[in-house]
């Protein structure tokens, strides 16, 4: 079944990203270098091996890694948060405090100080919450413009494919390009929900509306009105292409 909606805030200050709806398919291909090793937050015994020092539980090594991604990146149900760390030496040199937060990001979702660690060289924190919703931290924001695209282009492909018939030939969506990804980016600052419940097609192009939310999680399965309406993100597909059309002159994305 399609996803109805795809919700996105944005916070460039601190890397975080608040979604609902993303998915993480293609994280291999999207992030192109697999953490060396990651620090469980939230792990029950049985997954990974104890670290003494901190008390977290670990996973070591790219392919551990990786085979730990197959099995748990899709789930959202508020079980999986962890953060990467490059080596065991560094790890084990974290004080006191700086385990303590680690708790405290862990329960509260937020960081104290900065999210970015020097002991731990992180480049991610993964945060599943209540009601499917996840926060990532990532050093590099260009990564979520991936997950992005590739969750609109997905998105996109299974709504206009869920009704035709079966002997009917599956339509395909090619990729949004990256720099209309990196277009939206202002609006996803705001808040912003891409409702593929409210999509029209204007003969054939399918137009998503973007709507503002803001913080208003409990709203985002509502039906939107036109004065919420920020932009429109379309697909022709004739053409075959991506465009924006825009409804409210937002601040200028800064380059």
């Amino acid at each position: 079944m399609a996803s109805e909606y795809i919700y996105v805030h944005l916070d460039s200050v601190t890397n975080s990203v608040l979604s609902k709806g993303v998915t993480l398919v293609n994280y291999a291909k999207i992030i192109k270098k697999m953490p060396k090793n990651i620090l469980l937050l939230n792990a029950p015994k049985g997954v990974g091996e104890l670290d003494a020092h901190t008390g977290f539980r670990i996973i070591r090594g790219t392919e551990n890694v990786a085979a730990y991604f197959k099995e748990n990146l899709q789930t959202a149900d508020g079980s999986i948060k962890w953060i990467d760390f490059e080596n065991m030496e560094l790890l084990r040199q974290l004080t006191p405090v700086e385990i303590s937060e680690l708790l405290y990001i862990a329960h509260a979702y937020t960081h104290l100080h900065s999210p970015f660690y020097y002991k731990l060289q992180n480049n991610f924190i993964y945060l599943t919450m209540p009601d499917d919703i996840r926060k990532i931290y990532f050093r590099y924001l260009e990564q979520f413009y991936g997950f992005l695209g590739d969750s609109l282009t997905r998105s996109l492909e299974m709504k206009i494919n869920e009704k035709k018939k079966f002997f009917q030939k599956s339509q395909t969506i090619e990729p949004i390009p990256i720099e209309l990804v990196r277009e939206l980016v202002p609006y996803l600052r705001e808040g912003a929900l891409f409702s593929f419940k409210q999509m029209q097609h204007q003969d054939t192009v399918c137009e998503i509306p973007i709507f503002l939310v803001e913080d208003r999680l409990r709203d985002v399965e509502h039906t939107f009105s036109e004065k919420d309406l920020m932009g429109t993100v379309c697909y022709d597909n004739h053409e075959k292409n991506w465009f924006l059309k825009e409804e409210d002159v937002l601040e200028p994305l800064l380059r």
